[in-house]
């Protein structure tokens, strides 16, 4: 995406860096750019999902910014974090990556909270990462790879797309349209803003943005994640919302089993976009999920 063209009318482009951290430009929002809050404030690292952006964050920021230092973060080849190479969108490359720019910018959160892919992102950071985050928040987490033949066929067509040059000119062309996008997040079980479907508008009407999202597509693998998380030492809270139509929430569930210090909350009459539809709601359980467990390390 064109920083320069969108800057003016993007969320919170007060706050916004680019950081060069090999071998992607990331963009990242920090409100303690603006704000120039105390150091000690608890922080908040906010991942997004496949096909999202930072933006997706917006109206939680807002409600956490005086309470914490909260940082947003575009995902490889996602909204204005430029793709180094499109041979490190794999759930691991990503992690580690994303882990060096955080050490970098001496970034230490307290809170690593993923929406829906950015929730494997947020439980592979804290297991490959020296960061000692205190607990880790799953919003509606895509945990859970395709099974049986569906397991083999979309991640090879995904891989085809990507390699394609046709495909994303058409699928920019095709989909950006505000009746595709309306079709799509109306599937999210989510009712969001005009504001917020213009966003997402713009995502999918940029080549780089859904080239990045392909490629992350392409190279997704959760079976080592699967393996791993059960190894997790600090507390974990799934929140699921009850009428999430794009992920599962059994294989949250099926999760938060498998782990020792987990547990799971249901939001009933909510959506996969439940942080932009409900933000009030969700910043309440964040803050209380951080009370619950502040310090364990």
């Amino acid at each position: 995406m064109d920083w320069e063209k969108e800057k003016n009318n993007w969320p919170h482009s007060e706050l916004s860096q680019f950081v060069n951290s090999s071998p992607h430009m990331w963009h990242i929002q920090d409100t303690q750019n603006q704000e120039k809050k105390p150091e000690q404030l608890p922080t908040l690292l906010l991942i997004h999902g496949a096909g999202a952006s930072a933006h997706s964050w917006r109206l939680v920021l807002n409600c956490l910014k005086n309470d914490f230092r909260v940082i947003v973060v575009d995902l490889p080849g996602h909204g204005f974090t430029k793709l180094g190479t499109r041979n490190r969108s794999s759930l691991e490359l990503m992690t580690i990556d994303l882990a060096i720019m955080l050490k970098k910018l001496k970034i230490q959160p307290n809170l690593i909270i993923g929406h829906s892919a950015g929730s494997a992102v947020a439980i592979n950071l804290a297991l490959i990462s020296d960061l000692k985050a205190d607990g880790i928040l799953c919003l509606n987490g895509a945990l859970g790879n395709f099974s049986g033949f569906a397991g083999i066929l979309y991640p090879l067509l995904a891989k085809i797309l990507a390699m394609s040059p046709f495909t994303v000119p058409l699928f920019t062309s095709l989909y950006s349209s505000n009746n595709q996008v309306g079709k799509f997040l109306k599937m999210t079980g989510s009712k969001i803003s005009p504001e917020g479907v213009e966003y997402y508008k713009k995502l999918i009407s940029a080549k780089t943005h859904v080239a990045g999202t392909l490629a992350m597509m392409s190279q997704w693998n959760l079976n080592k994640l699967a393996r791993e998380w059960q190894n997790l030492s600090i507390p974990i809270a799934f929140i699921l919302g009850e009428k999430d139509n794009i992920v599962q929430n059994s294989d949250s569930i099926k999760a938060s089993k498998e782990i020792m210090n987990s547990e799971v909350q249901i939001n009933e009459n909510h959506g996969h976009l439940m942080h932009e539809e409900d933000p009030g709601l969700i910043s309440d359980q964040i803050r209380s999920f951080y009370e619950k467990y502040r310090s364990f390390n």
